[in-house]
């Protein structure tokens, strides 16, 4: 969180969602917490006082332990984000939750309730709220029993696996070594069964219940329409096992390119890896898993990779909102936390953000988000010139208008005949275009501009030179490009018919 984004928090003074305390006591922390799980969530500043100064706080404390702690004093478990700010040289911890899916939470017996700015015990009335709500929460499909599912049908290397993971760690308060006794902690093993969530995390074959687990990935050569299809592939497996596929995907993709008519060269550029890999987990942890046609698609063609996933967002979000700091609502509460105990995901309702903050840092253009009745999309958008980094030093001016293109095209066809392919005759006429446009050019600025190598940028020059359509000067240390002065006369004259 930057400084000013925290510090106008702190102008806001305590509120339903927002308190402040001077010192570390942890039973304080975790009343207040409780509180805002019972609620609509919210955030704890630690090292501010009532009236808004910054007090700051010692920093004899470890971070892993004070979760660690705190999760000790509140029960049922719920993801708890502590966050590290400085402000002039004072530090302020930042203790986050969401609203609690297992409401009410109960911390030292007793159950508490954030109101207005006091966070308070409960009244009859409140907890009678809470428990309708747990009530609703646990029909919830995740939640619910998937029949026929015996032990044998769960990968218990995996649930090891994630267990250790969680516990190493500090974000699990599971301390215990058996796979069952763990799935039983949070909720994934009930009353002798396994529910759905369990089986699309854990499961071997979790298509044998839930066909709508698949991932389908197409590519195309050009956009959706085009008949060229590269790539028809569809991914089965847990949600562990579809993130480890996914993920090596992204990794592969290597480098793309787009051709940039507006600037006439070819673009080289990688989409950004971790941005891409954030669009696919936040895919796989909020999907609609509850219907047999509910679907997870990757489509990527040359203008664009868009991820595609049943669900819809939470009533309490737009998508405006996905390009700001704003609270999370995981549609599989159950599913999203065993993903944070194993660190996949770090900051409750920072993913997007984090997306955002990629694709700026790549240069390229930003990601969108629409929805449908009950889909979400997510695209990322390939460069298109202009929004791609480039080298302001060697950038040419690439104004022509189509008296001169087709005067040039024209002329440098007659002039090389079938001597060279099509795709080598798009080139020259582009360079004799930007020669005519920009004067004494180096070789260098063109290698930039195409970015192609120095010795096929070499080749078209020797062929323009021999056919007498270029002129050089300066030395060889450093040697410029211009049109020959009787082709600028000819692409004038065809100029002004």
């Amino acid at each position: 969180m930057e400084n000013k984004k925290l510090l106008h928090l702190i102008n806001k003074g305590e509120n339903e969602m927002l308190a402040f305390l001077v010192s570390l006591d942890l039973d304080r922390i975790a009343v207040v917490l409780s509180g805002f799980l019972n609620h609509k969530g919210g955030n704890l500043l630690l090292g501010v006082a009532p009236d808004k100064y910054i007090t700051g706080i010692d920093t004899d404390y470890i971070i892993d332990e004070l979760r660690h702690q705190l999760s000790q004093k509140i029960t049922p478990e719920s993801p708890i984000e502590i966050i590290e700010e400085s402000i002039d040289d004072k530090t302020v911890l930042i203790f986050k939750v969401l609203e609690g899916s297992k409401q009410p939470y109960i911390c030292n017996g007793i159950i508490y309730f954030r109101k207005n700015t006091e966070t308070v015990a409960a009244s009859a009335s409140d907890i009678a709220k809470l428990l309708l709500e747990r009530r609703k929460n646990e029909l919830h499909w995740e939640r619910q029993v998937t029949f026929g599912v015996d032990w044998e049908d769960l990968d218990e290397s995996l649930i090891l696996n994630v267990m250790r993971k969680a516990q190493s760690n500090g974000r699990s308060t599971y301390k215990g070594e058996e796979a069952l006794e763990f799935l039983n902690h949070y909720g994934l093993f009930n009353n002798g069964s396994f529910t759905n969530a369990c089986v699309i995390l854990f499961a071997l074959n979790p298509v044998k219940y839930f066909p709508q687990t698949r991932v389908r990935i197409t590519e195309y050569a050009e956009g959706k329409t085009d008949k060229a299809l590269l790539r028809d592939d569809v991914f089965e497996g847990n949600l562990f096992k579809l993130r480890d596929q996914l993920e090596n995907y992204v990794d592969y993709m290597g480098t793309r390119s787009v051709f940039a008519e507006s600037e006439w060269r070819r673009i080289d550029f990688k989409y950004p890896e971790k941005a891409l890999q954030e669009g696919i987990i936040n895919a796989l942890i909020h999907r609609d898993y509850s219907h047999f046609n509910s679907h997870l698609t990757i489509s990527v063609d040359s203008n664009a990779f868009i991820i595609a996933n049943s669900g819809h967002l939470p009533r309490e979000l737009k998508v405006a909102d996905l390009k700001t700091n704003h609270r999370s609502f995981p549609a599989n509460p159950d599913i999203a936390h065993i993903i944070f105990l194993m660190g996949y995901i770090d900051k409750l309702g920072r993913g997007t953000i984090k997306i955002m903050e990629d694709c700026k840092k790549a240069g390229m253009k930003e990601p969108k988000w629409t929805t449908k009745t009950n889909e979400v999309t997510l695209a990322f958008y390939a460069p298109q010139g202009s929004t791609v980094k480039t080298n302001e030093h060697h950038q040419l001016t690439v104004g022509f208008d189509d008296t001169v293109r087709d005067a040039v095209d024209v002329i440098v066809s007659d002039a090389v005949g079938d001597a060279v392919s099509d795709a080598v005759k798009v080139r020259l006429c582009v360079i004799v275009n930007l020669l005519y446009v920009n004067e004494a050019v180096a070789l260098k600025t063109l290698v930039d501009h195409f970015n192609s190598s120095r010795a096929t940028i070499q080749r078209d020059l020797l062929l323009l030179n021999t056919l007498q359509l270029l002129k050089l000067s300066g030395s060889d240390k450093y040697r410029v490009y211009d049109v020959s002065d009787a082709l600028r006369k000819n692409i004038d004259a065809l100029k002004g018919k």
